[in-house]
């Protein structure tokens, strides 16, 4: 029996009865002899491959060569070949087919893709409610109808033969001219003229062009100057032209009028807003005020809603277009009106009233000042026939509480005027129309709308209602303050109310002027104060108030409690901060009133902050355009700003530092000196902290510490020692602060 022990690894013990039995290899021998038989095996092939190199030997005792292939094993190969090159065949046809496939899918979708846009402009052009197939008359006008034309490949054949054979003729006619005569172009012209008076048309064409020397003749003698007969067919030519586009705006703003409503206001509004924009304002305007004369001065009482409407219309494109458009309707109304009332009238004719009336509602939409409404009551007054006396009541029932808000001083000299002139003969004091009359001007005055019969202003107020949401964002009615002469007068001395027009008259409150009726503001102000309102360009009613204001306050607070009490609104707040920062530029010498006043503005709204930072960008845009003493007026107000905080130091981000300007330099030079130089610490620090934190703003700061190194230190060696001494340990205190800060915002 075996004894438990040490046993050999991997080797078995020799069974007995057995002898000579083979020896068993362990593991690890069996591994060192495979990896001997491959290294002889390796030694072996690369010693064979030098020898004998594109044979194959696997021992050198038995070195056998490759067979070649014979035919069977070669035709095989050759059918292996061909399958192979078949199946890339099929493989390259079926990619084709689903490269085809895919891109006629994708036609298909970009052809409805293409279909929806189509059907989507049809919508917007409403061409796809015409049940005709045919191009429609809008593509005519238009011009469009030939690209359409052109886009036929036949007609393109045809335009391109009609060329080629007008070429052909033209070449053929040089060639003959030049055989003929080969002379000089006057010379030609001469033979050729020779050559036509020999047709038979000969007579005909002697008189067209003798009839033709004449109208030449009589434009000579009429501008003085010779003008060729090409060129006067080409402007005939022009004429007509534009006589046939004129013809055809008409024809467009019929049709919105036509269909004018107080529902499709908004809609017709727009699309003559458009006509404005796409043609000239002249003929618009000419054409509007026509078709409205037209269409509302009749010899029968026109509706007053539809007046109503018409004068709506008028105060919207007022306001949106321009106030050239709703003047140059008033002034064609005014001028209607006093032809009107120098003829003979006659009661049963209706024009009079309508026109009256078309003015009085244009002034209850604020198109114009009361002041031209007062003058027509006063012209009518002065004859105060039966007449008179209707078209007064027309005025007194349609606006005459509108009057008596905006001047009621004026309605009560009016009132006094009114009751001399009926007690002055007792025809007029049995008169029931006087009586009448002078009833309705009394309920007026008492502000008793209930002694006033038929009296309803609620369809009045509903159009004023529907005037603010029609008006563009903010937009407003302008109210131009304009007086009877002033229209009458206006093709002779001219239209003042127009930018850029001559003018020879004189204003309504330049001194010297005299209108029919003065209101309490006007006669406020003294004459001098009021001709340095005109050489400062004070060219509105609102302008100027606030001009006299900001001059004749006692304080900075009391101007600012009177600029408030005038109730401007939207576009008007804007001209506060506009004429104050004028008057501050304008004097010589600082005057810090300015500054603390438009600091009392920015700190009341942060609207007016957002309107001086706009008006301080547009005089840093015309910054070389200042004078010596404008640019330290300028940089003392903005020091002001920016140390109260009415306005951020960010305001001049707008600065383009790396190409600025020997004024731009010297404008902020100052400010850095003036704020680095504060008496106050503490605010300084303040003004560039609040610039420190925004990331949009990294970019002005690097610019704003390059700035204080190279033009605020170097060049302020001027400077006392001690204030030096300050602005160089500020300049740190500031250059740490941006230059921190900007760390921390820095991405990681």
């Amino acid at each position: 029996m075996q004894k438990h022990g040490h046993r050999l690894k991997g080797k078995k013990h020799p069974q007995k009865g057995k002898k000579n039995a083979p020896t068993v290899l362990s593991r690890k021998e069996k591994r060192k002899e495979q990896r001997k038989s491959l290294k002889i095996k390796k030694r072996e092939y690369f010693a064979n491959k030098r020898r004998t190199p594109g044979l194959f030997v696997r021992a050198p005792e038995d070195v056998r060569q490759v067979e070649k292939p014979n035919e069977s094993s070669a035709s095989n190969e050759g059918d292996r070949a061909k399958k192979r090159f078949q199946k890339e065949q099929q493989r390259t046809k079926a990619l084709k087919q689903e490269m085809k496939k895919s891109r006629d899918r994708q036609l298909l979708e970009a052809n409805k893709e293409e279909d929806k846009i189509i059907r989507k402009l049809e919508k917007q052009l409403k061409l796809n409610k015409r049940k005709s197939k045919s191009i429609p008359k809008s593509f005519s006008s238009d011009g469009l109808d030939y690209l359409l034309e052109v886009c036929d490949s036949e007609n393109l054949r045809d335009v391109v033969t009609s060329e080629q054979n007008v070429f052909d003729a033209c070449s053929d006619i040089d060639d003959d001219f030049t055989a003929l005569f080969g002379k000089s172009d006057s010379d030609q012209l001469n033979n050729i003229h020779n050559m036509s008076a020999e047709d038979s048309d000969f007579v005909d064409t002697e008189t067209d062009s003798q009839v033709s020397a004449e109208e030449s003749d009589a434009q000579e003698r009429t501008t003085g100057k010779y003008v060729p007969p090409h060129m006067r067919l080409k402007n005939e030519a022009e004429d007509d032209k534009k006589q046939l586009l004129l013809l055809r705006l008409k024809k467009q703003m019929k049709g919105l009028l036509n269909r004018l409503s107080e529902g499709n206001m908004k809609n017709i509004a727009t699309q003559v807003e458009q006509l404005y924009m796409s043609n000239s304002r002249h003929d618009m305007n000419k054409i509007l005020s026509e078709l409205l004369m037209e269409s509302l001065v009749v010899p029968v009482r026109t509706p007053e809603r539809l007046i109503m409407e018409h004068a709506l219309l008028v105060a919207v494109l007022h306001s949106n277009v321009d106030t050239e458009v709703g003047i140059h309707f008033l002034q064609a109304s005014v001028k209607r009106f006093h032809e009107l009332c120098s003829e003979i009238k006659d009661t049963e004719d209706k024009q009079l009233d309508n026109i009256v009336l078309i003015i009085s509602h244009l002034y209850n939409f604020k198109v114009f000042d009361s002041v031209l409404m007062y003058d027509i009551l006063e012209v009518l007054s002065e004859t105060f026939t039966e007449k008179e006396i209707e078209l007064i009541l027309i005025i007194l029932k349609s606006v005459g509480f509108t009057l008596r808000k905006d001047n009621p001083i004026a309605l009560k000299e009016l009132i006094l005027r009114l009751q001399q002139k009926a007690g002055s003969s007792e025809h007029l004091r049995e008169n029931t129309r006087v009586k009448f009359m002078l009833d309705v001007l009394l309920a007026i005055k008492n502000n008793n709308m209930a002694k006033i019969p038929n009296f309803d202003p609620t369809h009045s107020e509903h159009l004023k209602k529907l005037l603010k949401g029609i008006l563009h964002k903010g937009a407003y009615v302008t109210e131009v303050k304009l007086t009877l002469q002033d229209l009458l007068k206006a093709d002779q001395q001219g239209r003042w109310w127009v930018v850029g027009s001559a003018w020879t008259g004189v204003l309504p409150l330049q001194e010297g002027g005299k209108t029919s009726t003065i209101s309490k503001k006007d006669t406020a102000y003294s004459s001098q104060l009021l001709e340095l309102a005109r050489k400062q360009r004070m060219n509105t009613d609102v302008r100027r108030d606030i001009f006299c204001i900001v001059m004749t306050a006692e304080d900075y607070l009391d101007s600012f409690e009177k600029l408030l009490h005038l109730g401007l609104k939207n576009q008007q707040e804007r001209e506060i901060i506009h004429v104050t920062l004028d008057c501050c530029l304008q004097e010589k010498r600082y005057n810090p009133y300015y500054s603390h006043l438009i600091q009392k503005f920015c700190d009341f709204d942060r609207k007016y902050q957002m309107i001086t930072q706009c008006a301080v960008w547009d005089k840093l845009k015309e910054l070389s355009r200042l004078s010596q003493f404008q640019v330290p007026n300028l940089a003392q107000l903005l020091i002001h700003l920016f140390i109260n905080k009415g306005l951020a130091l960010s305001t001049l981000k707008v600065i383009n530092f790396g190409e600025v300007n020997k004024a731009t330099v010297h404008l902020l030079r100052q400010i850095l000196l003036g704020i680095l130089l504060h008496e106050s610490q503490d605010n300084m620090q303040e003004v560039f902290c609040r610039v420190s934190l925004s990331p949009k703003l990294q970019m002005f700061r690097e610019s704003m510490r390059i700035f204080i190194k190279h033009f605020v230190l170097r060049n302020s060696m001027s400077l006392p020692t001690s204030q030096l001494t300050l602005l160089n340990q500020r300049a740190e205190v500031v250059d740490r602060i941006l230059s921190t800060n900007m760390s921390k915002i820095r991405p990681t």
